[in-house]
């Protein structure tokens, strides 16, 4: 397994046959082998997370497949750049629902935010990415929202306790200051995983690597690892 940290919350899985690419909106991504199927998802609109950019895969690959939150637009006809794509290689997707697609299977969770996390199963490996499945725990938003945040989070994430993870990414936002690293520590805690890349940090490295001494996050500190940007 191969893994590229495209920009913030992008990220390529290269396996043997297969290719996982997550969140795509800017940066440059490698060539991959015209035999291999790549799998482009998108789990909600927001520009931070989709970019036009995934559409020009199907100009350079035939094995195109794409999963998107179903509130993302496929372009049409009309777009200068863009041809029309066919319809089988768009996968619509809600959350709480599996899709088998291609050779791979694929359950969704709900955000707390918007769209859907992913949970990939391909070539005997399972990857899960969150999205904007977070704790959006504000210190200006009110008790209120914040304590549902904290229960939604911790009750989607409950549904993968039976999993085993071969690696996860997971938003540790600094802007979220103590509460940067709740996601992850819930995460790690709740679900089996061998490996957690922390993501959405925007340009604050330093300050997201600073949760690495969070007493939460200790004990699977060496599960922790936090992947230079190649965009």
């Amino acid at each position: 397994m191969k893994i590229t940290h495209i920009k913030h919350s992008g990220f390529i899985v290269e396996l043997e046959h297969t290719v996982l690419i997550f969140d795509w909106y800017t940066g440059k991504i490698p060539v991959f082998r015209e035999d291999q199927e790549i799998y482009c998802f998108v789990t909600h609109s927001h520009g931070d997370h989709y970019g036009p950019c995934i559409w020009r895969l199907r100009e350079q690959y035939k094995n195109v497949h794409y999963l998107l939150d179903r509130n993302v637009r496929v372009p049409g006809a009309g777009l200068k750049t863009h041809a029309k794509l066919p319809r089988a290689n768009v996968t619509k997707v809600r959350p709480h629902k599996h899709y088998e697609v291609g050779s791979i299977r694929v359950y969704t969770l709900l955000s707390t935010d918007q769209g859907v996390a992913f949970i990939v199963e391909a070539e005997n490996h399972s990857v899960y990415h969150a999205g904007d499945l977070n704790v959006w725990y504000w210190e200006e938003d009110s008790d209120k929202e914040n304590k549902w945040q904290v229960s939604m989070y911790q009750k989607e994430i409950s549904r993968l306790a039976e999993h085993d993870f071969d690696v996860a990414f997971v938003p540790v936002d600094p802007r979220l200051e103590d509460h940067g690293a709740d996601a992850a520590a819930y995460f790690l805690k709740t679900v089996k995983c061998s490996r957690l890349i922390p993501m959405h940090y925007w340009s604050q490295e330093a300050e997201a690597r600073a949760y690495l001494d969070d007493p939460r996050l200790l004990p699977y500190r060496e599960k922790i690892t936090f992947l230079p940007e190649s965009g």
